[in-house]
This record gives structure tokens, C-alpha cells and sequence, in this order.
């Protein structure tokens, strides 16, 4: 059965959060495609690309929509070649069978950790383990919490090391707070986030697989008035999509 909408089905409207929108620097652009409208919460696809290769290679994350990446992809003129699983469950894989069949030989990735759960699997990463996509650089962080699977990809470009990073989380690390405890304990998600901090640089730019911003935040000021941190970033949400 279908997971996502048909090729011809309009997308459900997204309440708030990031419009469609495209980032960074040339060696490492990134688009955020919302899909799935205010479902699940607003998920976040994301294409990712070297606007300097001549192939015009680009990554995918957590198309499980498959549709509206495939035209975001066609609008910028790429040629997908990967396909990033943060985890498993269907609003972040559910559309990787459709896209792969659209594009013959695409790579499915995921965790290692993952047996049998991915669809169209094709390659596991382990903890630390890199590929490269050109001058893209995928790192691989295994972040067992929210499921045991779950990973955090970290993409750089060669051609900018000085560059920030990109690290995509899924469901792991939110705007906010983290995900919801569904296989994992509290203990391994702790882990996973502290050995997380010690491996992203500060200036790491993350990009998170739903739109909770307003939620957690206000939650945040809620439980503890004080964190003027956290005040400040609701704020910051409260203005608007970007």
C-alpha cells in the first residue's frame, strides 16, 4: 500500500514552519522540501548538492514523499544518486520504494544498525563510516534513542572544509528538544546526544526531520522561565516561516 500521496494528489497544506527554500554555500547547497503537510507534524525532506559538479549529483534525506522532492530535484536540475534513511518509520522511509523506482541505481543508506526495516535498502553505514558523493562527504552517526537504527548524517564538501557542516537528525534532535522515546532509553538517547555534541563542530547547521519548533520551545519556557535561551528561539519561531 501506498504511503504517501499519488504522483497526481496535491500535498496537504503545511501549518507554519520553513517554506520551500534553498541554502548555503555553492559546494554545499541545500533545499528544504516540506511534505506531508501538518500529519505528522510537518516533515522535512531535504536535497543536497555541489552546485560545481558538472554531474550535478545530488543527496537525498527522508523523501517520504517521494513526489515533491522528484520535482524539487527536477527543478534544480539534478541527478539523484543518494538516498539518506535517518530511521525506519514510514513518514521518514515510506516513500523510498517509489523513489527508487523512479531512479534506477540509486544508493538506499542507512544505519547499520538497521536489519530489515529500510525500504529498498541497498547500503548500511557504520558509526563513523564516510562515503563521498563527489566532493560531498556523507558521515554517518549512529544515535540509537528514538530507535535503535537511528542515525544522524553529517555532509560536508572537500572543496570548502572551513565551510559549516550540514548534520541531518530525523527524529533524534529537534529545534527545541529530541524525539520520542519509541525503542531506545532515556540513557541511550543521552549517550547518543553527548557523543553527538563531541563530534559537530559549533557551528554545524542541523537540519531536523519535522517541525516541533514552537512546540518544544514553548514547552521549554513552560517547565523552566529562566532559560532565556530557550525565550529567545520561541520568539524567533513565533516571527514566522523563513
Amino acid at each position: 500500500p501506498l504511503l504517501h500521496p499519488r504522483p497526481d494528489e496535491p500535498q496537504a497544506e503545511q501549518i507554519g514552519g520553513t517554506l520551500p527554500s534553498v541554502m548555503g554555500p555553492r559546494e554545499l547547497r541545500i533545499k528544504v522540501v516540506p511534505i506531508l503537510g501538518a500529519a505528522f507534524g510537518g516533515n522535512y525532506a531535504y536535497l543536497i548538492w555541489d552546485e560545481d559538479d558538472p554531474y550535478r549529483r545530488a543527496i537525498v534525506v527522508d523523501p517520504a514523499d517521494p513526489y515533491p522532492v522528484l520535482r524539487a530535484a527536477e527543478e534544480e536540475r539534478l541527478n539523484v544518486e543518494v538516498l539518506l534513511t535517518t530511521h525506519w518509520h514510514f513518514d521518514h522511509s515510506g516513500g523510498n520504494a517509489t523513489f527508487a523506482r523512479e531512479v534506477p541505481g540509486l544508493r538506499v543508506v542507512a544505519s547499520d544498525r538497521e536489519r530489515g526495516r529500510v525500504p529498498a535498502l541497498t547500503e548500511r553505514l557504520a558509526d563513523e563510516q564516510t562515503i563521498a558523493v563527489g566532493r560531498l562527504l556523507v558521515t554517518a552517526h549512529s544515535v540509537p534513542g528514538h530507535t535503535l537504527g537511528s542515525a544522524v548524517f553529517q555532509i560536508s564538501s572537500s572543496a570548502a572544509p572551513a565551510a559549516p557542516h550540514a548534520a541531518f537528525t530525523g527524529d533524534t534532535l529537534f529545534c527545541g528538544g529530541c524525539g520520542r522515546l519509541f525503542e531506545g532509553s532515556s540513557l541511550q538517547l543521552h549517550a547518543s546526544l553527548r557523543r553527538l555534541r563531541t563530534r559537530l563542530a559549533p557551528n554545524c547547521q542541523v537540519f531536523s526531520g519535522h517541525e516541533y519548533a514552537d512546540m518544544l520551545l514553548t514547552m521549554a519556557v513552560r517547565s523552566d522561565p529562566s532559560n532565556l535561551a530557550a525565550l529567545r528561539k520561541l520568539r524567533q519561531a513565533a516571527r514566522g516561516p523563513a
